[in-house]
């Protein structure tokens, strides 16, 4: 397949959040660090939301970053019951929007029903919560406005280790994505389209449909699995292969499949600006460009490995 995205040895990061959705940094202050790092490509890709690539369309100076910007966006997606996300790149911004799992009303509903679930389990395992609690869009998940509301009670301490809740981020992964776990409120068939109306979406806007980082963040048994059986679907257009929780040996297995497979290699950090956590260890806040926990930066071909082998 024709990469359009890239050209070998640049350097780019086609996976960042800005304050749009989940992120901690505006997209000025962004392409400012892109242009520190000679970044050669980037995408923003805000959850559900295109909000970034217009506001990036509106400026007249891109804060000095000289490099090539692509148009992005992480969408869910369902696959055989379980929720993914996958990445859009290059697409026609105008067509894209008229998508309309990525209308904002659309996703307010949404969230409004799964906070009120997430209120009714709350209650019944013993947790305080404000009764008739709203969703605030200003939060831009059930999860984080539930999460807030939880930490006014002190009392729910207590139950917080009891059910082993951390922070907001492992309340979302561990007890409400997955069937069957504490705060489950995701009901994947009715709410999350499916990864093959996804796709085509992505294509009829001219876009390109990328699966986002299939090791580690999903909790499959055999990521590597997961790959072949998308492969196989033949609607993706390529595979995230490095990502800040890949280790170097995931990220090259990930390459030499999509060069094996005509599939296009991509690369991000993920970056939301606040650090991130693996198997329980917090590290530290994400470099634009460079995944300090493989060691590798987003940059195809990929030249270093575990073994120190190269790879052409």
């Amino acid at each position: 397949m024709f990469n359009r995205l890239y050209k070998p040895g640049q350097l780019l990061d086609m996976h960042i959040h800005t304050q749009y959705s989940d992120g901690k940094f505006s997209v000025p202050e962004l392409l400012k660090f892109a242009s520190q790092r000679s970044v050669d490509v980037l995408a923003f890709t805000d959850h559900d939301v295109l909000y970034a690539n217009y506001e990036v369309r509106s400026m007249k100076d891109m804060g000095g970053f000289n490099g090539k910007y692509i148009n992005g966006c992480e969408i869910a997606v369902s696959y055989k019951g379980k929720k993914y996300e996958v990445l859009a790149y290059d697409f026609d911004l105008d067509e894209l929007a008229k998508f309309d799992a990525l209308s904002i009303d659309f996703q307010i509903e949404l969230e409004k029903q799964r906070l009120a679930k997430l209120l009714d389990l709350g209650k019944n395992l013993g947790f305080s919560v404000t009764q008739n609690l709203e969703f605030d869009p200003n939060f831009r998940t059930a999860h984080k406005c539930f999460f807030d509301d939880l930490a006014k009670y002190p009392e729910n301490t207590e139950l917080y280790h009891k059910y082993g809740i951390d922070k907001c981020d492992n309340l979302y992964r561990d007890h409400m994505i997955r069937p069957g776990s504490l705060f489950h409120c995701y009901d994947i068939v009715s709410e999350t389209p499916p990864i093959e109306y996804v796709c085509k979406k992505i294509h009829e806007a001219g876009g390109l449909a990328v699966f986002a980082h299939p090791f580690t963040v999903y909790g499959e048994k055999d990521p590597k699995q997961l790959v072949m059986d998308l492969y196989a679907e033949n609607i993706l257009d390529g595979f995230e292969c490095i990502h800040k929780k890949f280790t170097v040996d995931e990220s090259i297995w990930l390459y030499r499949y999509c060069l094996e497979n005509n599939l296009i290699p991509t690369g991000g950090t993920d970056l939301h600006g606040d650090g991130f956590k693996i198997h329980g260890v917090r590290y530290e806040p994400e470099c634009l460009a460079f995944d300090k926990y493989s060691q590798l930066e987003p940059r195809f071909p990929i030249l270093k490995t575990t073994k120190g082998d190269v790879i052409r």
